[in-house]
């Protein structure tokens, strides 16, 4: 079994980090954080995100996902996580268009 990537820089953050600490620091992703994902950056301590290609743009070409943008689940939070995003979202959204097809056998 995997986990999204988010999930296992989170896990090992957390393992090395308290939160006072990753309150300062800044979560890179290529693809805008699922719900689950985005509520683990909430209760991490994790500070800022910044994401390329958005939730919606990946349901538009991978035609599967539910689209919660990330900013709606860490908007409900008592603290503040700054989100950056989309930026690249073109570029980003290339990958996807080469992955996703292949990957769910549409290609």
């Amino acid at each position: 079994m995997t986990n999204h990537a988010e999930m296992n820089l989170i896990k090992l953050a957390a393992q090395h980090y308290d939160t006072a600490f990753l309150a300062g620091c800044t979560l890179y992703t290529s693809t805008e954080p699922c719900a689950m994902c985005s509520g683990a950056i909430y209760w991490s301590g994790i500070g800022r995100m910044v994401f390329a290609c958005s939730e919606a743009r990946l349901g538009e070409i991978a035609g599967i996902g539910l689209n919660v943008p990330s900013r709606a689940v860490l908007q409900t939070g008592a603290r503040t996580v700054t989100v950056v995003g989309p930026t690249l979202e073109d570029e980003a959204a290339e990958v996807h268009r080469a992955f996703w097809p292949k990957h769910l056998g549409k290609a």
